[in-house]
């Protein structure tokens, strides 16, 4: 009879540790989806390349001339301002670069530092996709013991909920940046920007808005990868019959 108590208890104890690597597990699994679905976001080019193509974008810029009664107008063509664009890109990605060099142009110091306010954030979610990586393979190799792979399915399921949350505070919020964005989302006003430079010319008006509704895509296909990967996880170690 004391035996079996004991029994009880240890297995209750055991249960207990399953469902805190259970949970760790969810929620790693749903940051993790968050924190990657931007990096890939980020690194994507096809988003811009569309939206160029889209707006058949020409750019006409303003160049003083000797006299101050005339102005030498001159056109930036699409394949320069993807160039220019490209060459933005590369280094926005590169995880310690906080200057940016263009071909043939040079950004406005404000500019730069707006710039580097949202490389914080590809820098934040880069650190949260290894953290949680590494904490999604930790957590599954306990739970594997016991093939406790429903966290992939509830992590998915906590990332959309996180992500509806998350679009619902973008429209609400008063902060300077945050509504920011979301002018540059919904009314294609990218006043955020100085237009002492050339970035406010190579920016198509539809950018950000393709840019949000390629993340909530992308959240959606990273969901579905881990629902499969479940599915082929079970799939693989079900009893074979012979």
């Amino acid at each position: 009879m004391v035996q079996s108590i004991i029994y009880y208890v240890r297995e209750l104890e055991v249960m207990d540790r399953y469902k805190k690597y259970s949970l760790g597990a969810t929620i790693c699994v749903a940051l993790f989806i968050i924190s990657f679905a931007f990096c890939v976001l980020c690194m994507n080019k096809t988003v811009y390349d569309k939206c160029l193509d889209k707006s058949g974008l020409q750019i006409e810029a303003d160049a003083a001339s000797d006299t101050a009664a005339e102005e030498t107008v001159y056109e930036i063509k699409d394949f320069e301002a993807k160039a220019n664009f490209d060459k933005l890109s590369d280094d926005f990605k590169s995880f310690f670069k906080n200057k940016y060099e263009l071909i043939g142009f040079e950004l406005d110091e404000f500019n730069v530092d707006r710039l580097n306010h949202i490389k914080g954030f590809y820098r934040l979610a880069w650190l949260m996709t290894v953290i949680t990586f590494i904490g999604m393979i930790y957590s599954f190799i306990t739970l594997s013991k016991r093939r406790m792979f429903m966290p992939f399915l509830y992590g998915g399921v906590l990332a959309a909920f996180l992500t509806s949350l998350n679009a619902f505070l973008f429209i609400r919020s008063d902060r300077e940046f945050w509504a920011a964005a979301r002018n540059m989302v919904l009314s294609a006003d990218y006043s955020y920007f100085s237009d002492k430079d050339i970035l406010l010319k190579i920016l198509p008006p539809e950018y950000a808005k393709w840019m949000a509704v390629t993340y909530i895509m992308l959240v959606a296909v990273l969901i579905l990868i881990m629902i499969l990967v479940r599915w082929f996880i079970l799939y693989l170690g079900r009893p074979h019959r012979f």
